[in-house]
């Protein structure tokens, strides 16, 4: 890795750059052994703290495997003590397993700046894109459309990333995200979560349960519905944005509307044929999940009940209906523990956005601001 001195400047790190992939293949003497420098794509990441840029760079060499390109790391200490930027560069190369050979190169550009200097980051990190490639904002920190490094990032960006299981604030940040979808298409940029893709699974199973013809009559009259998610230590916590936004998808799905909050953790909404369908969120002890990730679905009316849950092993999701004394049982899936290297990768090869999720959205916040 190479770093510099803390005056920054844009043709001081082209410079840099242009001489550490000279250093990457100096070596190289054999045609055959020949090294690639790709760009696909331009990542932004940025980081709230140091913490987070060090579990950053354990993984994005393996995230470049899939996506080469240039990588900007942007670690903003906003509460820290005033430090201005400063920059450092290194290359990403892919190997050959059996030779060793490096073959595929992309480069990372690790910006850092503390206390008041923060504000600067956008000026300094915005030429370094490498023009005319998609340019993706990872970002991990707050969401909040106020915030004048986000509208300047996002003005740049192509894709917007977030990771809802992160925000510490789910009431206030969920709220926020409905903004940046308004935000965002003024500027026609895509947004995911990769919270939202842990959430496949639990979706696939319980949309399965209504491609049963023999379900159809009882889960049009379901009457309650019970999410467990893993508890927090705190039992004063904020709901998780992974619950709220399975029923939010639940919702919006069945047409259903939100009549009433109880508590924060009960809702009351109205089907079409005005049926009134109850919700209960609540947390539970699972030692070996996180907390805030799901544990049980179970959506129940008069004669039926149709669940689907973590097996006891906690390393399969298996799904069960009960028609009257009779049990059936669905598909059983095993738990995708996708890395965050994998999620994100899986991400970028999306460029809409996901009009299911926006609604989602949409309904969580509906259901926190009551």
């Amino acid at each position: 890795m190479t770093e510099f001195e803390k005056t920054f400047s844009v043709a001081v790190v082209e410079r840099q750059l242009t001489e550490l992939w000279a250093q990457t293949t100096a070596d190289i003497d054999d045609e055959e052994k020949t090294v690639w420098r790709s760009r696909v794509a331009n990542l932004l990441m940025f980081l709230s703290n140091e913490d987070a840029l060090s579990e950053v760079s354990e993984w994005i060499e393996s995230l470049t495997a899939a996506h080469p390109g240039r990588a900007l790391l942007i670690m903003a200490a906003r509460d820290a003590k005033d430090s201005d930027i400063e920059v450092s560069v290194k290359s990403l190369c892919q190997t050959d397993k059996r030779t060793g050979a490096r073959r595929l190169c992309g480069e990372q550009i690790t910006l850092t700046a503390y206390g008041k200097f923060v504000v600067e980051l956008p000026s300094a990190a915005l030429p370094l894109l490498v023009s005319d490639l998609l340019t993706f904002l990872y970002w991990r920190d707050d969401v909040n459309t106020a915030d004048e490094v986000f509208q300047k990032l996002l003005g740049a960006a192509d894709r917007l990333v977030i990771d809802s299981a992160e925000f510490r604030e789910p009431t206030r940040e969920l709220t926020h995200i409905n903004e940046v979808f308004q935000l965002a298409a003024q500027r026609n940029v895509g947004i995911s979560d990769l919270n939202w893709e842990r959430l496949t699974l639990w979706r696939a199973l319980l949309a399965d349960f209504y491609d049963v013809p023999e379900y159809q009559t009882s889960l049009d009259r379901v009457e309650s519905v019970q999410v467990d998610y893993v508890g927090f230590e705190s039992p004063n916590e904020s709901l998780p944005p992974q619950a709220l936004l399975f029923v939010g998808w639940l919702a919006t799905r069945l047409g259903w509307k939100l009549q009433a909050t109880n508590r924060g953790h009960s809702f009351k909404f109205t089907a079409a044929d005005d049926r009134t369908v109850s919700v209960e969120l609540k947390g539970v002890t699972v030692s070996t999940r996180k907390p805030g990730r799901l544990a049980r679905i179970e959506i129940k009316s008069e004669d039926a009940s149709f669940l689907v849950a973590l097996g006891e092993d906690n390393t399969h999701i298996l799904a069960e209906a009960r028609i009257g004394s009779k049990v059936k049982r669905g598909r059983v899936l095993p738990v995708r523990n996708r890395s965050l290297a994998q999620l994100l990768a899986r991400e970028m090869e999306i460029l809409g956005n996901d009009r299911v999720y926006q609604e989602a959205v949409a309904m969580a916040a509906r259901m926190i601001k009551q």
